[in-house]
């Protein structure tokens, strides 16, 4: 009995499968978590590449926001009675060419400090940049776009547009879902991308 009871603790048939049994589930865990990773890096590299491709189409097609330093129609007498060609901002001359920074998005439309600024939102105009960020990005909807009007002090009065800026857009509310982590951690990660380049004429040519 005894004998048998030894040769039973010594017998290692089947412990290959046992150890394999232990470590497989940490293995495969390990496997899927890293294709997730490499899914959401490619994600963020797409959301990079449609903030680029977004504000390209942005700085030369007509303004989500609407208003007087923007719509040139809106904008004859906001320059202060500065002379055209003067340098804007020249010498510091703070107040002497206008100065604001609106941001624009679906849910807030068009808003920026201060009780005299007043800019409508043109969800028409969002559109060529929705437009151009799809074709590397597909899912994104209205709603994941913000763009921002800054002043920047370059150029000349009377430099279309009316007022010099920068435009900046950017992908906001948008997530990863992940395939395989998310069935144990339930948590989608965040997709945000940001860039920003100099207004050009901010005319859609039609």
């Amino acid at each position: 009995m005894a004998s048998s009871l030894t040769a039973f603790r010594r017998n290692e048939d089947g412990a290959a499968l046992v150890e394999a049994a232990l470590v497989l589930p940490m293995l495969l865990m390990l496997v899927f978590a890293l294709a997730d990773l490499s899914l959401y890096f490619w994600q963020r590299g797409l959301a990079a590449k449609a903030v680029d491709l977004g504000v390209r189409a942005a700085i030369v097609a007509d303004s989500v926001a609407e208003g007087p330093g923007l719509t040139p129609a809106d904008s004859a007498a906001y320059w202060y009675g500065r002379p055209p060609g003067a340098p804007c901002g020249a010498g510091g001359e703070a107040g002497q060419c206008p100065v604001f920074r609106v941001v624009c998005d679906l849910a807030s439309g068009c808003v920026c400090p201060g009780s005299s600024c007043r800019f409508g939102f043109s969800q028409a105009n969002l559109a060529p940049i929705l437009l151009a960020m799809r074709a590397v990005l597909p899912r994104l909807e209205p709603a994941n776009l913000r763009v921002t009007y800054a002043t920047n002090g370059l150029g000349y009065v009377g430099r279309p547009p009316p007022v010099p800026v920068d435009v900046t857009v950017q992908i906001v509310d948008l997530a990863f879902d992940p395939i395989f982590a998310g069935l144990l951690f339930s948590k989608a990660l965040p997709l945000q991308a940001t860039a920003t380049l100099p207004g050009e004429d901010l005319v859609t040519r039609r």
